[in-house]
């Protein structure tokens, strides 16, 4: 497996270089992954500048996996963050998360992951992950216990 990773551009705000990745993009592409804000660089793209990777996920029928784990760490006011998956009818997406982070709780391995099923494109994986639950590890009982009042109470 190689892996093709696309340039970002530092004088940007690090937005991905869209020439670059769509001379990338082949028949044995499977999906685009994207780190939205970054780590370690703390940028946050702009809403027209994921509207375009969307627009170029849309032409070639591209899914788009995406790392939102710092989405509550974005702090500048001219880039809001906005989740991926609330941007589009039509792209299929993976929008992935944690509590580490965004909670300042790092070591208690709890995420999830959010999937946009636009068009039936994850039908049969969704199919084959839940015959697959049973032996997805679980976080400890001190975080299930604190779960529901980290979401509930905490602004």
């Amino acid at each position: 497996m190689t892996w093709d990773f696309y340039r970002l551009d530092p004088r940007k705000n690090w937005e991905a270089d869209l020439v670059d990745l769509e001379s990338k993009i082949c028949a044995k592409t499977k999906a685009i992954l994207v780190n939205n804000p970054s780590n370690p660089c703390g940028s946050c793209w702009s809403k027209e500048h994921q509207e375009a990777i969307l627009a170029l996920c849309d032409k070639h029928k591209i899914p788009l996996i995406c790392d939102e784990v710092y989405h509550g760490l974005s702090y500048d006011a001219e880039r809001p963050f906005h989740s991926f998956g609330n941007l589009t009818s039509t792209v299929p997406i993976i929008c992935c998360s944690a509590i580490s982070k965004i909670f300042c709780v790092p070591g208690w391995r709890l995420g999830w992951s959010i999937f946009y099923n636009h068009h039936g494109y994850f039908d049969d994986v969704i199919d084959h992950m839940g015959k697959q639950t049973m032996i997805v590890l679980h976080p400890n009982s001190l975080v299930q216990a604190a779960l529901p009042r980290i979401l509930s109470e905490t602004p």
